[in-house]
Order: structure tokens, then C-alpha cells, then sequence
């Protein structure tokens, strides 16, 4: 069966507006093509895609992600040409303006007077060296957390 775009009545009467839905609805399908053909955490790097010619342009988040894709080019290209559309090279293109910030975690862990206990009695028990300085250390920095 065969794709039939579904839009509004009134963009069919307009013919650069019918132009526009349909071009969008190809990048929307060349890029669930490409996240298709790949792991699910690196296709959730990819933004976008586009073709200019027979090149493959996939706009992605971060350098790292660029050069994994890079590794699936053979996968990506035979998904994309099963897909319909002709392609011969893809370019990974990092897309700085669009990147995702990570959320900054904050340290929300407080230890309770028990654990703070146990920690001091297992440090008292251990010989003395680098572990019980470590120990000792977390103890005090979650104590000092509470005051």
C-alpha cells in the first residue's frame, strides 16, 4: 500500500503548502529510516536527515555519536535505499545549536545517624591505610551535609 500523506483540507489548495507538507513528511520518513537501521541510544542522537544528491546528511548531537555513525554506514546506506531513496555516502554532521543539555543532577543522598554510626564503628575496625582514611572521610563529609 502505498504512502498517502493526511493533512488539513485547505493546504490541498494551496500549491506551495502542499509541496512544503509533502517535503516534510519525506525528511520525517528518511529520518525514522535511519533511527530504524540503528541501536536505539545512538538513534536517539540523531535530529535529523536530509539528502543533497546521493549524499546522506544525518545531523546528530555530539562528535561521538558522529563517528558511530560513521561505523554503521554500510547498515544505514542498505536501509535507506530499501526505503526508496537513493543514496551512495552518508556525512554525520554534529548539530551544536540543536544539542541536548543533560540535566545537572543534584546530590539530594543524605546518610542516616545509623549509617553514619556504622561507618564510623567499620572504620574504627579497619587497619589503618588508605581504606579507612576513605571511610572516614565519606563519614565526615555526610555529617558535616547535616549540620
Amino acid at each position: 500500500m502505498a504512502y498517502r500523506p493526511t493533512y488539513p483540507a485547505f493546504i490541498g489548495q494551496d500549491r506551495q503548502l502542499l509541496q512544503l507538507v509533502s517535503r516534510v513528511g519525506d525528511l520525517n520518513r528518511l529520518i525514522q529510516c535511519v533511527r530504524g537501521a540503528l541501536p536505539p541510544a545512538l538513534a536517539a542522537t540523531c535530529i535529523a536527515a536530509t539528502l543533497e544528491g546521493e549524499l546522506l546528511l544525518v545531523g546528530v548531537s555530539s562528535p561521538a555519536a558522529a563517528a558511530r555513525i560513521k561505523q554503521y554506514g554500510d547498515a544505514l546506506l542498505t536501509a535507506v535505499r530499501q526505503g526508496g531513496w537513493q543514496a551512495t555516502a552518508i556525512r554525520p554532521r554534529v548539530q551544536v545549536g540543536l544539542r541536548r543539555e543533560k540535566a545537572k543532577s543534584t546530590k539530594d543522598l543524605a546518610m542516616s545517624s545509623g549509617a553514619l554510626a556504622a561507618f564510623d564503628e567499620l572504620a574504627a575496625t579497619l587497619d589503618a591505610g588508605p581504606l579507612r582514611d576513605a571511610v572516614a572521610r565519606l563519614a565526615k563529609r555526610h555529617r558535616r551535609g547535616r549540620s
